[in-house]
């Protein structure tokens, strides 16, 4: 597979067609519209990377309407697509694998290996491997051509009920994005699950924030992500507020839709599951509903699931696939975030290796690595100040990693998608 450069023109929308069994998706039906290359910022939004998820093409496919009905002419460029399509036509999050958990480097370079015919079974791929391969047919040309960051925006929606949110890898480039619209941010999902498409892009030096706009087959959550795409086209300067019509009917929608919900929430736990847990999450819980610890919160085939500790639920899980359960939040004093923005401008972070317990990881060097039996006063939260977001267990350690704070104009895409890019 080699990738082939986008379709240029101006504001178009395209309807999703039945795709036959083993057939490929050509770049352009995958994509939903494209505003048509202009000197500015470049924001891609896609929908339903999980297939059970429409509201966000929904929304896509509506805003490319308003835009070629209206006549808006952008100081950018903005692109739509369609993420898992194959898995949308049959109702189900995904087919064979998640699509939104196999952004990884090493995830991709075996997926491409096939290509080059490293792999044992080159005509083994499934349904998600099609699918991320079509998906870098469009992305790789614009990667590779970006001359400042792109912003991604993955839309989302959940089982569970609940109003709208985000959620970002906490990097500065990220913040105005997700705190220019008017719903609460969730930080640190990205501590506890690898190989999602925003990650990754994130990872690369772009912006990239997931946007949850509530249940997946309510009305108003196509509504929802309708409000939100036009608040960030609003704030990247693609548009002035001035040019929409109901931008102020947007943002209110969104406040009214979060009222009471805290601004700011970090992930603390994870339930993780697996197809044999038989799990079965109690009926009625919402996004942001507080929980008590102890509290009995789920059923599988060991008993009782129960709250590790005292927080406000997330993603319940209410549909048949995934391997996340449940999250719990808690809310967090905006002053931290205000505070980190200022000391990750220093380099304090440098003296991390002269504090007990801490030090450089050898083998990488944005990476520490920390005993917790000797650093135990607050080092993770001291660790999220300084932007390093990423823990993971390194043997009897915990390793914290640091994104890419700058985005740098790519000579050579990553060693992974360098192979796609052509002439």
């Amino acid at each position: 597979m080699t990738a082939r450069r986008l379709p240029t023109g101006g504001a178009r929308r395209r309807h999703d067609s039945t795709i036959p069994p083993g057939s490929a998706v050509a770049p352009e039906d995958r994509i939903i519209g494209d505003t048509g290359p202009a000197e500015g910022p470049l924001v891609v939004a896609i929908g339903s990377v999980h297939g059970n998820e429409p509201a966000g093409t929904r929304a896509l496919e509506r805003i490319f309407d308003e835009i070629e009905r209206d006549g808006y002419r952008f100081a950018g460029r903005l692109i739509g697509l369609r993420g898992n399509m194959r898995a949308r036509r049959r109702g189900r999050r995904f087919i064979t694998r998640d699509l939104n958990r196999s952004w990884t480097s090493a995830g991709l370079t075996a997926l491409l290996a096939h290509d080059r015919g490293q792999a044992d079974d080159p005509c083994a791929d499934q349904d998600e491997d099609c699918e991320q391969r079509e998906l870098l047919e469009v992305l790789v040309p614009l990667l590779a051509s970006a001359k400042q960051p792109i912003v991604f925006l993955d839309l989302h929606s959940s089982s569970g009920e609940g109003p709208p949110f985000c959620c970002m890898a906490d990097v500065l480039r990220n913040r105005p994005i997700a705190f220019g619209v008017p719903i609460p941010v969730i930080l640190g999902l990205e501590e506890v699950i690898d190989g999602a498409l925003i990650g990754y892009l994130t990872d690369l030096g772009h912006c990239g924030v997931a946007f949850e706009g509530g249940p997946h087959f309510a009305p108003d959550t196509v509504d929802n992500h309708l409000a939100i795409l036009w608040c960030t086209l609003v704030n990247v300067g693609l548009v002035e507020a001035a040019h929409v019509p109901h931008i102020d009917a947007h943002r209110q929608r969104l406040a009214d839709a979060t009222a009471g919900v805290p601004r700011v929430i970090e992930i603390r736990h994870r339930h993780v599951i697996q197809p044999e847990d038989e799990f079965v999450m109690h009926p009625g819980y919402e996004n942001f509903q507080p929980i008590a610890r102890g509290e009995h919160v789920a059923d599988d085939r060991h008993g009782p699931v129960e709250a590790p500790e005292e927080g406000l639920m997330l993603l319940p899980l209410y549909q048949g696939q995934g391997d996340d359960g449940y999250f719990v939040g808690r809310p967090i004093n905006k002053f931290w975030l205000n505070l980190s923005a200022k000391m990750r401008s220093d380099t304090i972070d440098r003296l991390f290796p002269a504090l007990p317990g801490v030090h450089r990881d050898p083998n990488r060097s944005d990476c520490y690595l920390v005993d917790p039996r000797i650093a135990r006063y607050r080092t993770t939260e001291i660790f999220h100040l300084f932007g390093y977001r990423r823990s993971r267990s390194h043997g009897d350690l915990l390793a914290f990693s640091r994104r890419r704070p700058d985005f740098e104009a790519l000579d050579a895409l990553p060693p992974e998608l360098a192979p796609l890019l052509t002439d």
